[in-house]
């Protein structure tokens, strides 16, 4: 089974603190959860973030009558999509590994596919902790689709353009796998 994903996250140049993830199946389902636990406070510090993943987010600002220094608002802790580390851990690896797994023991092949891979891998991998907390049956590392295009010989300047919904990890998990279906029927 291939799995697209996409995180957003934090990065100070020591901690990938992780925002949100989107995961996209082969068989088209899909996964969103925005971390009820990211430093809200070093993202809003980020300008880029703030105009290009805390748009995407679950988030409200109070009443203009309400007196607040929220600046770009709150994350919306209210949410369906807003949920622990460990919440979201569990349905990432209920997601990939499928939900019976504990009880049948049965563990899917998957590989899992992200752009420009590396970073997504720390912070999917981090939901765990250390890499070596990672469930049986999630890979050790994720493919990457820069990678695939170059040995299909296309630059990433030839891959599709997402349309809309860019750094909303599901949206950017979705346009994941449109990448990798271009690059397929181009090899």
């Amino acid at each position: 089974m291939k799995i697209y994903y996409d995180t957003e996250f934090i990065d100070d140049g020591t901690t990938i603190d992780l925002v949100s993830i989107g995961m996209v199946r082969e068989d088209g389902a899909e996964l969103y959860a925005v971390s009820a636990e990211f430093d809200v406070f070093k993202l809003q510090a980020n300008p880029w973030l703030v105009d290009n993943v805390w748009s995407s987010l679950p988030t409200y600002k109070h009443p203009g009558t309400l007196r607040c220094h929220c600046g770009p608002g709150h994350l919306d802790l209210n949410s369906p999509h807003v949920r622990t580390r460990a919440q979201i851990a569990r349905m990432v690896e209920d997601f990939i590994l499928g939900p019976d797994h504990h009880t049948t023991g049965e563990l899917p092949y998957v590989e899992l596919w992200a752009y420009y891979a590396a970073y997504d891998h720390v912070a999917l991998a981090q939901l765990w902790g250390p890499m070596m907390n990672l469930p049986e049956g999630i890979p050790m590392q994720t493919d990457d689709l820069v990678t695939l295009a170059k040995l299909a010989g296309l630059s990433p300047k030839d891959l599709p353009k997402q349309a809309e919904g860019q750094h909303n990890a599901l949206a950017d998990a979705r346009h994941n796998r449109v990448m990798a279906d271009f690059i397929t029927n181009s090899a």
